[in-house]
């Protein structure tokens, strides 16, 4: 979120009561929609640099049956970053505190939210300094990033829905001895337990799973008492040691009734918690901050209605939602201790496996069809207030709808490949103009009033870019109105512009 508003010149402070950056792997797998991200904000090449992009996933049932399921580049075509790049949550906390620190910010540690008060034109924060002393601040708005136990969202009542696993997991950072490729995520299911393994640098492991059940009891829960059995739990020839870190904790699956009271807003954490299947935790928080960032920067600049603000918790809590509920049928499945589960489990499973897996390879569309769905690329905001009339014109069903994101689409310009979505750069709206008979001159007029909020672009009809009109089923002319986010906002393939202006003065300020 830091890093939104020093792109969009909205000045901030940013605080943390904790006295240093995380030192351990968290938050490991950047999915796809993530990286396209930082793509646009420069340091997607950094991030890659600095984690590993996994090559395979292997599942292994009772130490002897095991699969092999490839999954190197298993979103080819579908966006720029087809694959699962596991980046530790230190590093990826890192890189996004030298991206403030080179815009002029730093994270104020040691220092904590005591206290805070709102009215319809600020929120009074009271601070604890790193030197103990209190400061009183007014700011506009206050953003809780403040986790699962925020301080925020209970002071503010909003209501906190869900449950909690009564599971225990444990996750650790060490060293194994494991027949495993350096570039492998396993998953390692047995009678006995249930774990995951994924590959760090320096010949490190992060290793996760369920704690067993005569273990549950114990006041302090050590590595030691994991590492003692492990290998006899999970019935494979696996030793860990060296522990960088070990944690344990309870699986939650909970999320914010609201992500929004009046000039306070809640994303990552504080909005949603769920379980690790999936490595969606993180990624959904930084679509939060995305999501936010722009509106909030337009409406602060005084070039948006307050009202956009609104459409923040509409688009957002019903993603929320829906992950809280599709991790925690995926954990039940992994985890129970449900003797039919169990048995299903560890027994059916590698059946079913043995017969869908090849049709699986076979079948783009069904890799494919996983991949949008862990990736978070296949999020939309179709029902958002923002796509409301937002079409005109009579579209074929494959086209991109106002609230889907903006395709990945290749094709040549001037001799070069092209991605559509390079050319969404910048912290404003981007406008694509087609013309293949017609010119939309009346639409342009209505787009150069709002020149500070957007950049204009036009696309002829040429052999190169037909595939690009067929793509997003312009027949003739026409236009694409893209969020600061990549997300659709409007489209048109007639040169109305009344439909249009009206679309953009529900919202924008001329």
């Amino acid at each position: 979120m830091a890093c939104q508003l020093a792109l969009r010149n909205i000045p901030f402070r940013i605080i943390d009561k904790k006295d240093q950056r995380t030192n351990y792997s968290g938050a490991l797998i950047i999915q796809a929609r993530s990286v396209e991200i930082f793509h646009q904000m420069g340091i997607a090449q950094t991030a890659i640099h600095k984690g590993i992009i996994a090559n395979e996933i292997k599942i292994i049932f009772n130490g002897k049956k095991s699969f092999r399921v490839p999954i190197k580049n298993i979103g080819q075509g579908l966006t720029q970053f087809p694959y699962l790049l596991m980046l530790e949550q230190s590093k990826t906390e890192q890189l996004l505190i030298d991206f403030i620190n080179n815009y002029g910010y730093s994270v104020e540690r040691k220092t904590e939210l005591q206290d805070f008060t709102q009215d319809k034109d600020v929120v009074t924060s009271i601070l604890k300094l790193a030197n103990g002393k209190e400061e009183t601040i007014k700011t506009k708005y206050l953003i809780a990033a403040d986790g699962g136990h925020s301080t925020v969202r209970k002071q503010l009542h909003i209501p906190f829905v869900g449950k909690t696993h009564r599971i225990s997991l444990f996750v650790t950072d060490c060293k194994a001895e494991i027949n495993l490729p350096s570039d492998a995520i396993c998953f390692s299911f047995s009678n006995a337990t249930t774990a995951g393994f994924f590959p760090l640098t320096d010949g490190r492991w992060r290793v996760d799973g369920a704690i067993p059940r005569e273990l549950e009891a114990k006041d302090t829960l050590k590595f030691d008492d994991i590492e003692k059995n492990f290998a006899a739990k999970t019935r494979m020839k696996v030793k860990i040691y060296e522990p960088q870190w070990f944690s344990v904790f309870h699986s939650h699956q909970r999320y914010a009734s609201s992500f929004q009271q009046n000039r306070c807003f809640l994303l990552g954490d504080a909005a949603h918690i769920h379980s690790p299947v999936g490595a969606q935790g993180m990624n959904t928080g930084l679509q939060d901050a995305y999501n936010l960032a722009w509106k909030l920067a337009l409406v602060i600049q005084k070039q948006a209605k307050a009202s956009l603000l609104d459409t923040y918790t509409s688009e957002r809590v019903g993603i929320a939602k829906n992950v809280v509920r599709s991790t925690d049928k995926v954990f039940n499945l992994v985890t129970s201790r449900n003797f039919f589960i169990k048995i299903f489990r560890v027994y059916a499973v590698p059946l079913i496996m043995q017969l869908v897996l090849p049709i699986i390879e076979k079948q783009k569309v069904i890799r494919h069809f996983f991949f949008i769905k862990i990736s978070e690329i296949g999020i939309q905001y179709r029902k958002s207030p923002l796509s409301h009339r937002a079409s005109l014109g009579n579209f074929p069903s494959h086209a991109p709808k106002p609230g889907d994101r903006l395709p990945y689409i290749l094709y040549n310009e001037d001799g070069k490949e092209v991605n559509i979505q390079e050319k969404v750069k910048g912290t404003g709206f981007h406008l694509f103009i087609f013309t293949k008979h017609t010119s939309p001159d009346e639409i342009i007029r209505v787009a150069e009033n709002y020149t500070h909020l957007l950049s204009i672009e036009t696309i002829p009809y040429t052999s190169e870019t037909s595939y690009v009109y067929v793509r997003l089923g312009i027949e003739n002319s026409g236009c694409y109105l893209i969020r600061p986010d990549m997300y659709i906002a409007y489209r048109s393939d007639k040169p109305e512009a009344e439909h249009f202006e009206s679309y953009l003065q529900q919202f924008l300020n001329v």
